[in-house]
């Protein structure tokens, strides 16, 4: 069995960690954050540094804020040596960036995969996540075992390096400009004077209803904006997909406008919080006209 080390323990990584730990594998652990690692004391190792966790693994996997953060692992790594490990990056990270470290990673004997996650805090914790994956065949196949102790909703093998995140971005600009636009409306039909909860409800039960819709429509509605993923995360992945449109020389009409709201809501100070609060930023703007 193949040894396994984690980086990052943060609300995804944990619950993923723990999966992990749960079925048997040796698992050696690292974050910078110290309390992240408490709950993990009696059941992993606890690595010093990068260094240690790297010499005492077979697979690593990498569950960081982003591709910044992403690219120092790994080019730390690589100046270590890496011949023979592989490096799997759960993070929501930059298509082209993934490209270019599993570029670095295989020159320097290594391999590489993005993997990226759909799903849940709470699915992490279940083993419930959806994974989509980009890389080599050989990679996706040799670690498919490992991966499936937290993915019971699926494994999907997308394509090569890149492919997973480009998967992830995808899903994530849907889900978020869904968001943006419930932002807008129910606010806005606030100011006219509906009932917008009898309104959230008759729409519920039109074809617009979706998961996505019931539960952050809901948090908009009643003004509860309860934490599910911040604005920060998504203003991060809506600036990925932004790159991606500037790079292949497209305009991103729709894109713009939820970008902005984005933008507006981290300079207000709310970017820790909830998606949700982007109604919040149009509802202070509608309070100013």
């Amino acid at each position: 069995m193949k040894r396994i080390g984690f980086i990052g323990l943060g609300r995804m990584g944990s619950g993923i960690c723990h999966q992990l730990i749960s079925k048997g594998y040796s698992t050696a652990v690292f974050d910078i954050n110290a309390t992240n690692l408490q709950a993990f004391a009696q059941i992993a190792t606890i690595a010093a540094d990068k260094k240690e966790l790297l010499e005492s693994s077979d697979v690593i996997f990498l569950s960081l804020p982003g591709s910044v953060q992403v690219e120092e692992t790994v080019h730390e790594f690589i100046s270590y040596g890496i011949s023979g490990k592989t490096i799997i990056d759960l993070s929501t990270s930059y298509p082209l960036s993934s490209k270019e470290l599993y570029h670095k990673v295989t020159a320097a004997g290594g391999f590489f995969a993005d993997a990226s996650l759909t799903g849940t805090p709470t699915h992490a914790e279940q083993g419930a996540l959806i994974v989509t994956v980009g890389g080599d065949m050989e990679t996706y196949e040799d670690c498919l075992p490992i991966i499936s102790t937290f993915a019971s909703r699926g494994v999907h093998y997308i394509g090569g390096p890149g492919a997973g995140n480009i998967a992830k971005l995808a899903n994530n600009y849907l889900s978020i400009m869904y968001v943006a636009l419930y932002a807008e409306i129910f606010p806005l039909a606030e100011k006219l004077g509906f009932d917008t909860q009898k309104l959230f409800e008759i729409i519920g039960q039109s074809g617009v209803s979706c998961p996505m819709y019931q539960s952050n429509g809901a948090k908009i509605v009643n003004k509860t904006y309860d934490p599910s993923f911040s604005l920060d995360f998504a203003l991060k992945d809506i600036t990925y997909v932004k790159r991606l449109f500037d790079e292949q020389q497209m305009p991103s009409f729709v894109l713009d406008g939820g970008l902005n709201l984005l933008r507006l809501g981290h300079l207000k100070g709310y970017g820790s919080n909830d998606l949700s609060e982007m109604a919040r930023v149009t509802r202070e703007l509608m309070e100013h006209e």
